[in-house]
C-alpha cells in the first residue's frame, strides 16, 4: 500500500470516528440528604410519609426519599422541602431528559424542583413535578445553564397539602450521569491505526 493510500485510510478512520457517536449514561440516585425543612403545614411534625400501598401518614426516616424505592416516600406539604445530593457523581445536560422526580400519590400534589451545581449553596429553578408519576426534566430548558454544568444537588419544595399523606409524596430523585461521547468501533480503530503506521513509515523513508 503506497503512502497516498495509507493517508486515505487514516482520513477514513477519522471520519468514521466523527460519525459514530454513542451515548454513555448511567442512572444514579440522589442518595444523600443535604437539608430538610418542615413548614408545619402537615397533620404531624415531619418527616412523615409511608409506603404505597401501605400505611400513611406515619413518621418516616428521610432515607425513604433516598433509597431509590418507588414505594417508600416522604411527604412534603406546602413550604416543606428536602434537598438531596448525588453522592456517587454528577448529572449532566445530555440528549433528552436528564432528571427524574417520582411522586406516588394521586391527589394533584405538586412540587417545585430546583437544581444546584455547588451542593445547595445556590439553586436554579427547573420546573414543577406533578402527581402520581415520574416527572422528567431537560436541563436544556434552563436559559444560560452552562453546557458543562455538573448538577450535584436537587431541592424539592411542596406546593400543597392534598392527599391522604398531605403534600408531595417524594419517592426518589434520579439523574442520568454522563453525556454523549464518541466511541470508535473496532473496524474504525483498525483503519485509524493502519493510517498512523503508514504516516510513520512514510516519514522514515523521507529521512533515509
Amino acid at each position: 500500500m503506497n503512502s497516498r493510500s495509507l493517508i486515505a485510510a487514516l482520513v477514513a478512520g477519522i471520519t468514521s470516528c466523527a460519525i459514530v457517536p454513542q451515548a454513555t449514561a448511567a442512572t444514579i440516585v440522589a442518595d444523600t440528604v443535604l437539608d430538610y425543612f418542615d413548614s408545619g403545614a402537615g397533620p404531624m411534625a415531619g418527616p412523615y410519609g409511608g409506603t404505597f400501598p401501605g400505611v400513611f401518614p406515619v413518621p418516616v426516616p428521610l432515607s425513604y426519599a433516598t433509597d431509590g424505592n418507588e414505594s417508600t416516600f416522604v411527604s412534603l406539604p406546602t413550604g416543606s422541602f428536602l434537598t438531596l445530593g448525588f453522592g456517587t457523581g454528577y448529572v449532566f445536560d445530555g440528549p433528552g431528559l436528564d432528571l427524574f422526580v417520582s411522586e406516588v400519590g394521586g391527589a394533584s400534589e405538586t412540587a417545585n424542583v430546583y437544581i444546584s451545581s455547588n451542593f445547595g449553596s445556590t439553586f436554579t429553578f427547573l420546573g414543577v413535578a406533578t402527581t402520581a408519576t415520574v416527572s422528567g426534566f431537560d436541563f436544556a430548558s434552563i436559559p444560560n445553564l452552562p453546557v458543562d454544568a455538573k448538577i450535584n444537588a436537587v431541592k424539592v419544595v411542596g406546593l400543597d397539602a392534598f392527599g391522604g399523606s398531605p403534600g408531595f409524596d417524594l419517592a426518589f430523585v434520579k439523574g442520568l450521569e454522563g453525556s454523549s461521547v464518541v466511541i470508535p468501533e473496532p473496524a474504525t480503530m483498525a483503519l485509524f491505526s493502519l493510517g498512523l503506521l503508514g504516516i510513520a513509515a512514510s516519514a522514515r523513508r523521507r529521512k533515509s
